[in-house]
């Protein structure tokens, strides 16, 4: 049975929340630096975040698979551009808090967060054959070496 794509990256997304909470747990129990446990922290919420918006989508499409004439591959290829138009809104938008940003550390956690939202749109890409938008393959081609 084909199993919708959205639902593959969140297990992904997932099996990486699991992996940073274990992370976590060890650099704590080892005492490692606390701002590498908070930008652990940080891409947690990050990934937290894209998880909410998925869920939103799948809901969105649930209600959609009432209407006649709409294939299911139709749907999921929408809902994964839905994706990722939303995650590019979001990387610009810090890209601009990062232009405006003041402090080091304030940097580091919006370049930490943009990489992450990065990382989750190169995944999507990996799941899903479609054709990205110019704007956002650029993003991708740029962070693949940090997913």
């Amino acid at each position: 049975m084909h199993k919708h794509k959205l639902f593959e990256l969140q297990k992904i997304i997932e099996v990486r929340i699991g992996s940073l909470i274990e992370e976590i747990e060890i650099a704590t129990n080892v005492k490692l630096n606390p701002l590498y446990i908070n930008d652990l922290k940080d891409e947690i919420e990050s990934l937290r975040w894209v998880m909410r918006i998925i869920r939103w989508i799948l809901d969105q499409t649930n209600d959609k698979r009432q209407q006649l004439g709409v294939t299911k591959l139709r749907l999921e290829l929408d809902d994964a551009k839905k994706l990722a138009n939303i995650l590019d809104e979001k990387i610009q938008e810090t890209e601009i808090e990062l232009e405006d940003s003041i402090t080091t550390r304030e940097k580091e956690v919006l370049l930490n967060k943009i990489n992450t939202l990065k990382c989750v749109l190169g995944h999507l890409f990996n799941l899903k054959s479609f054709q990205p938008t110019d704007h956002v393959t650029e993003q991708i081609v740029n962070t693949q070496h940090l997913c």
